[in-house]
């Protein structure tokens, strides 16, 4: 048999294996988290619709099933050879029993109008989408790309002057190596030991140039990160907000779909026990038993044989 555990909050992030899970929100685009989560609960609203729909045709379907039934087995029992209150007692514990399936009309009604209706109408208020995309996430991914836009610029700035400043250095401690095996060799020309020299103090001054241009990008970084994060943080609590409201609708909904299905106050069922006690209570052996009695048994008169001339 297998073993189901239970499944933590942060599985289906391990499990999808999300790209952006755990990762810090100022990064590069990690913001695209928080549009796929609005994504998903336009999804997930599309999901619940699904969902509840369903169990409102199931509820639908089963009472008509129900009414069905019941209108066979009455006109089974009308042509069975079954008499008496025992046969009424059986047709009208059959149509009490109907009593029911007005209940799970309800139910389907009910789920319909404040659960389902309810939803699809939150989804289209608060996602608005057009032939293209979903509006609201839409304005989401827009306004992140805005906040983000200078600060992906300065990244690959530092990104590139970071590359100038190692190639840099990387060049300047070949040359000074060239210089220290010419410096080594006691054949080397004067003029090969010059050139190696210039070669080491231009790439020195290219170092220092590439090293002052990283290191200004850096500090440009740093000055510009308060506002940047700021930028990022405000968006990304309008999203929070978008999406509490969300999760707060499906509470209520959580509560409406309970609502829907109580039966235990609906007048059906109500009306329903009083059917099932009227249709018991007129049951009585004893008078199917004297009416059959009357009818064919002993209460009935018996024609007996007598002696019989023949007549002309």
């Amino acid at each position: 048999m297998q073993c189901i555990l239970p499944q933590g909050q942060t599985t289906p992030e391990r499990a999808l294996s999300n790209p952006w899970y755990d990762k810090g929100f100022c990064e590069p685009y990690q913001y695209k988290a928080a549009i796929d989560r609005c994504k998903g609960g336009y999804e997930s609203c599309d999901l619940f619709i699904e969902i509840f729909n369903e169990r409102a045709r199931i509820e639908r379907n089963y009472a008509n099933e129900l009414d069905k039934w019941a209108q066979a087995s009455i006109k089974d029992i009308s042509q069975s050879k079954e008499f008496g209150t025992n046969k009424k007692a059986w047709s009208d514990s059959i149509r009490a029993s109907t009593a029911i399936g007005k209940a799970h009309s309800n139910i389907a009604q009910r789920l319909q109008e404040n659960v389902v209706d309810k939803m699809t109408a939150f989804k289209k208020e608060h996602y608005g989408k057009s032939i293209l995309h979903i509006k609201k996430v839409k304005e989401f991914e827009h306004d992140f790309e805005q906040a983000q836009k200078s600060w992906i610029k300065l990244l690959d700035k530092i990104n590139k002057a970071k590359k100038e400043y190692h190639e840099a250095h990387r060049q300047m401690k070949k040359a000074e190596a060239a210089e220290q095996i010419v410096n080594s060799d006691r054949g080397a020309e004067d003029d090969q030991k010059s050139k190696l020299k210039l070669s080491v103090s231009t790439h020195k001054k290219q170092v220092e140039a590439t090293r002052s241009k990283y290191q200004q990008y850096i500090n440009d970084m740093t000055n510009s990160r308060p506002n940047y994060e700021n930028g990022m943080k405000e968006v990304l609590d309008r999203t929070h907000n978008f999406e509490t409201k969300r999760l707060d609708k499906y509470k209520d909904l959580f509560l409406a779909l309970h609502q829907s299905v109580v039966v235990d106050k609906d007048d059906n069922l109500a009306a329903l026990n009083e059917s099932f006690k009227t249709a018991i209570g007129s049951h009585s052996t004893k008078a199917d038993i004297d009416w059959w009695n009357s009818h064919y048994g002993s209460d009935t008169k018996t024609t007996w044989p007598v002696f019989e001339e023949l007549k002309d």
